[in-house]
């Protein structure tokens, strides 16, 4: 008789119909032949009469023991959602069972589970069919095809710092943004991989796989039950959480009540009423986890290469799509270009450019570059989770434009200003032992030690002491009075002694160079957006501003040379246009990637970085591609299946080799290219929705209308399509250009449909397009990116 394969069964409690399904096509399995044959023994999770923390316990050493891991997800449980992470982190052969008679079962199962696992369902109406689905797909004889493949059983390269993994919610609840400020302050302040569902969409299980193992900790944040969404975002982080228990990961779960907590969470949950008790949970958690770390050696990555004369796909590695997740080697294969130069140059640069163009990887490796001399000082500013809410209500309070203008102008400079203190007092204080400190310096910190309560508290905590300190100047009458009043609260005369300070200590720097993102993080729908626009072009009228202040030498203050490099997405800066009065003396840097050639050089300087120091890129590309796909060269084909941006192409490459290895292929073949793209596909619709301006909010409506219409369509029909979705008529314009502007649709040319680099050169198309529709007696015609066919069903 062949060796046992022990079979363990998942699934919901409720309904009791599920249980007396999946017990009634047990029992009928364990009466056939090729059952008892073949040695196949089943376990149910009811088989074990335990309760509580024992309970989880006694399933995962049940699924550790067991070769198949069966589990129904017809009604979605964040019990059996933990269990199914744990049992691939496992490498457990999976075999997912659901019934599509009931309600929303298979749109449910295709929203949360295929799209982070990508992995399909026997489906079943009854025991019976159960039992034959089981039966005829002999899940016994494919032990070795687990959603893991043999990669991640191997060694990989560690950061060099401790790092822990996020998982952070949809909303930024007070709870998210007191434990992102908690973690920043921990012992994993250089080194945060952020899981963040706003930002980066459709995170594949290869991904949170590569990330796990990679990682010391996790916090998974999961939402309470009076949130809209919390339903799925507490499924899918279910599963990373039972993927991370896998690893053997440590790990701590967060709630806010009201939360009922599943079963299988018990050791794990930290559950809060309050933002302050989350950080108290987080504070000691993290302390508790520092320990264990505490003889963890710094290590540098290298390069995986390989040892054999072409490249093993199981060994290839391409990085992360998301610069923030590979800050410490981004520097090993980032591609320089003409506006990583500009902003070099500086002093002012304002990066504009859509989501995945690079504007992050830009930054980093500016200060990958700064940062090799110690002649020059950086400082990376990032206003994670900075309070919108109570600004905006004083906002509203000052009566005199000109006074809220000066309010935010005053706000932005104490905000810098204490942020580059900050960061000069972390590097004078991070230095060894044996580097002795100048009287400057130490005058410096005596300076800054004394004002600490300004100048210390992290920056979330400092912009909400500022908002604190200005209630009630909008009940000031004079404005004169109404700026005096703000000019105190915020500080200005500390900040105008502060810049005299930072101007000792940095005497004998050769550069300070200002490095600003993540403004974007409170962007969103709301009544609060014309505000916050209000804020981000005051600092982009103060960024102009404080290069010059640097410069300035008397007999008070000394010059230091400073540039300053700004990120902002493309929508948002379409969105404030408006309120900049001279934009076109701004220097403003579009970030785009027109050029296929210097597209097609980002990913073949990762693939690179891994193949054999003598392998040249033509030959790297015959390596791990076919020559051809559909008719089209492989590179033609991946260009013209995605978006010409750098984060798309990693994505969807890495999902190629991906299922190239989970078919135990050497090399990426036509058909896991074309199942590629179709898992890319989803990715890109699922990215642009985050484009949609915040106030009119119909993009997502609009995107599916276009579901299985033609690649080619004329304004009429389309203005067809936006009257369906729902679009204003005095809208219907925006919506063409941001279809135009995100890479949606393509305009009519004389020489085919071309895609718009930036919002200029769409103006200057579609004018084009008119007249040569006029020519032709029709309106203007579009066309639909191939990158959208699959997920909308487009011929």
């Amino acid at each position: 008789m062949p060796a046992q394969v022990r079979v363990f069964y998942a699934y919901p409690s409720d309904p009791p119909s599920i249980g007396e399904t999946i017990s009634s096509a047990l029992s009928k399995l364990n009466e056939i032949s090729d059952i008892r044959r073949n040695n196949v023994r089943f376990t149910k999770w009811t088989d074990n009469p335990v309760s509580g923390s024992r309970l989880i316990k006694t399933i995962l050493g049940q699924v550790d023991r067991s070769q198949i891991f069966s589990c129904d997800l017809t009604y979605p449980n964040p019990n059996v959602s933990f269990e199914l992470g744990y049992a691939i982190a496992r490498y457990k052969r999976i075999f997912t069972t659901l019934n599509p008679g009931i309600a929303d079962a298979d749109k449910d199962y295709k929203r949360i589970y295929f799209s982070s696992l990508n992995m399909g369902y026997a489906s079943y109406d009854n025991h019976e069919t159960l039992a034959d689905r089981f039966h005829s797909e002999r899940p016994w004889q494919s032990l070795d095809q687990t959603l893991l493949d043999r990669r991640y059983r191997q060694q990989v390269p560690r950061p060099e710092n401790p790092t822990v993994m996020y998982l952070k919610p949809p909303s930024n609840t007070d709870s998210v943004l007191a434990t992102l400020e908690e973690i920043r302050k921990s012992i994993f302040a250089d080194s945060i991989i952020i899981d963040d569902p706003n930002e980066y969409s459709s995170q594949m299980l290869d991904w949170y796989a590569e990330k796990l193992l990679i990682a010391d900790a996790i916090v998974v944040h999961l939402l309470s039950t009076e949130h809209a969404d919390h339903r799925d975002h507490n499924l899918k982080a279910s599963i990373i959480a039972g993927l991370a228990q896998g690893f053997g990961r440590p790990m701590i779960m967060l709630a806010h009540a009201p939360y009922e907590s599943p079963v299988d969470y018990d050791q794990w949950l930290k559950l809060h009423d309050t933002a302050e008790s989350c950080v108290t949970a987080t504070k000691s958690w993290l302390e508790s986890v520092s320990e264990s770390l505490s003889h963890r050696r710094p290590r540098r990555q290298q390069a995986v290469r390989s040892t054999s004369a072409r490249i093993d796909l199981r060994s290839l590695f391409l990085g992360d799509p998301v610069a923030e997740h590979e800050a410490d080697r981004l520097f090993e294969y980032f591609v320089e270009t003409s506006s990583y130069y500009q902003a070099l140059e500086g002093p002012l640069t304002i990066l504009v450019g859509r989501r995945g163009t690079g504007k992050t990887a830009i930054l980093y490796a500016i200060r990958s570059e700064m940062s090799k001399s110690r002649e020059d000082h950086v400082t990376v500013i990032k206003p994670i989770g900075y309070e919108t809410h109570g600004l905006i209500r004083v906002l509203d309070d000052v009566r005199y434009r000109s006074e809220r203008g000066f309010l935010i102008e005053s706000l932005w400079k104490y905000l810098i200003y204490s942020e580059i203190a900050t960061s000069v007092v972390t590097e004078i204080v991070s230095r060894p032992i044996y580097h002795v400190r100048t009287p400057d310096e130490n005058a410096f910190l005596d300076y800054c030690e004394r004002n600490s309560r300004v100048l210390s508290p992290p920056f979330s905590e400092r912009i909400d002491n500022a908002v604190a300190s200005l209630e009630g100047v909008g009940d000031i009458s004079q404005a004169s009075e109404q700026r005096l009043k703000i000019s105190e609260n915020l500080h200005n005369a500390m900040i105008n002694d502060l810049r005299r300070h930072l101007g000792i200590v940095l005497a004998n720097k050769k550069s300070l160079t200002l490095l600003i993102d993540g403004l974007d993080e409170p962007w969103g729908p709301g009544e609060h957006i014309e505000h916050l626009a209000e804020l981000i072009a005051g600092l982009l009228g103060v960024s102009q501003f404080i290069p010059v202040d640097f410069r300035r030498s008397d007999d008070r203050v000394r010059p230091v040379e400073t540039t300053i490099t700004v990120l902002l997405r493309s929508d948002i800066f379409a969105f404030i246009q408006h309120l900049l009065p001279e934009q076109d003396k701004l220097p403003i840097v579009q970030v785009t990637w027109n050029d296929q050639e210097l597209l097609l050089r980002v990913l073949e300087e990762r693939m690179l970085y891994a193949a054999p120091r003598e392998r040249t890129a033509t030959a790297v590309w015959e390596d791990i591609f076919p020559d051809s796909v559909v008719g089209l060269a492989s590179q033609d084909f991946i260009l013209r299946t995605d978006l010409p941006r750098p984060r798309d192409l990693i994505h969807l490459v890495k999902a190629a080799v991906s299922i190239a290895i989970n078919r135990g292929h050497d090399k990426v073949l036509p058909n896991d290219l074309l199942d590629a793209r179709t898992q890319y596909s989803q990715y890109a619709f699922n990215s642009i929705l985050k484009e949609d301006d915040p106030v009119k909010g119909k993009l997502e409506a609009v995107l599916y209308e276009f579901a299985g219409t033609g690649r080619l369509l004329l304004k009429e029909d389309i203005e067809s399509l936006f009257a369906t979705a729902g679009v204003a008529a005095d809208d219907s314009n925006f919506y063409f250009n941001l279809l135009c502007d995100i890479d949606f649709l393509g305009i009519e040319t004389a020489n085919g449909f071309h895609y718009s680099r930036d919002e200029e050169e769409r103006r200057t198309l579609r004018n084009i397009a008119r007249v040569i529709a006029a020519r032709k007696g029709r309106s203007e015609m579009f066309e639909v990116n191939p990158a959208f066919y699959q997920v909308l069903q487009i011929e």
